[in-house]
């Protein structure tokens, strides 16, 4: 009965032991170790002990290819041998759908996850799935080269002023020693940009690769800033895992079960395109994208899967910085202490063992 309570107590004490919670407050998180160092029986009667345990755990999902492993990890089994009963739950907008309580975790891409969440937003990050997402393109037979060949001109992007590629571009063009003030900006549906570019109402356009690909394929479109090949950002991670704070806290074990189970499909993805071939069927099979299998793993071959923490944490702090000197996050943010906040990375050695 004692170590019962243990557990329980564990259970739901579970995480970090960082003190500094600007986005939202939950109370006594301990220390990782405490869940690290329990033997597996251990470990799943801390499982059980969770409320979570119990009921279906609602994963978002929105259809894109950057969110590939989560249905990866439904469908190749990922999440029930885990012991998880799981449910994808179709959300445009998963951000807001976790900080709604609508569903419990899913994907998304730094680039539109960060500001909400130092603006308070109860979503903590997990695990970093895939490189790559989105680039910079201009029509193919343009004489432009690169974004000192459009200073002063638009630029298109779509996702709203202050959106994830809007906010991409700031990268693209402050690493090329650019201010955001050097260009206009003007937000389009992102299915229009080709038509922008060619009507002239933008010299260059920022988007998904899942559009931007099939134009480039087509040799209608060139990129100039990628960051799926260019040097300074291809071994980023693009997206990540977020969970909300407040299941985590209460379901800490819960919550690495979830991790682990969308590390294992990011690894298989990673193996083999054979792997990624079988993903793409899977998608397109399961009805959770549109298109070809031949586009589909045109695209998972573009990404690389699997990154340990390290390349995650450097990519968040990363962003956290850059940001903040663009000034689209808060410049008077602390950013030491949100970096601290935002990030409680799943235990890879117990994910992998």
């Amino acid at each position: 009965m004692k170590k019962t309570f243990l557990l329980k107590c564990m259970a739901v004490l579970f995480v970090s032991s960082l003190a500094f919670t600007p986005i939202a407050s939950h109370a006594a998180e301990p220390k990782r170790e405490e869940i690290s160092k329990l033997s597996d029986s251990e470990y799943e009667a801390a499982y059980k002990a969770e409320k979570a345990s119990g009921r279906v755990i609602n994963i978002g999902y929105d259809g894109g290819l950057c969110q590939a492993v989560i249905p990866v990890a439904q469908e190749k089994g990922f999440f029930a041998a885990e012991g998880l009963q799981t449910k994808l739950t179709r959300s445009e907008s998963a951000r807001d759908a976790i900080a709604g309580g609508k569903i419990d975790t899913s994907a998304g891409m730094i680039a539109a996850w960060l500001k909400p969440v130092t603006n308070g937003v109860d979503i903590v990050f997990t695990l970093g799935l895939h490189t790559g997402c989105a680039s910079a393109v201009v029509l193919a037979d343009s004489d432009i080269k690169s974004f000192e060949d459009v200073k002063g001109e638009t630029v298109a992007i779509n996702g709203g002023i202050g959106g994830i590629y809007h906010n991409i571009a700031f990268r693209f063009v402050a690493h090329d020693g650019f201010k955001a003030t050097d260009f206009k900006w003007k937000d389009f549906p992102a299915d229009q940009s080709l038509v922008v570019l060619q009507r002239g109402d933008a010299k260059v356009a920022v988007l998904s690769d899942q559009l931007a690909e099939k134009w480039v394929q087509e040799g209608q479109v060139r990129r100039i800033r990628s960051l799926t090949f260019d040097d300074d950002f291809k071994n980023e991670a693009c997206c990540v895992m977020g969970i909300s704070g407040k299941f985590l806290a209460e379901n800490p074990v819960t919550s690495e079960k979830i991790s682990r189970a969308m590390y294992r499909a990011s690894l298989w993805l990673r193996e083999s395109e054979e792997n990624r071939r079988e993903a793409a069927r899977i998608l397109l099979d399961g009805g959770h994208i549109s298109g070809t299998a031949e586009y589909a793993l045109t695209l998972l071959n573009m990404y690389a899967f699997g990154l340990n923490n390290a390349v995650t944490e450097k990519s968040l702090y990363d962003s956290v910085d850059e940001y903040k000197a663009l000034g689209v996050l808060d410049e008077k943010l602390d950013a030491e202490a949100v970096k601290a906040q935002i990030w409680r990375p799943l235990d890879l050695e117990r994910a992998v063992r």
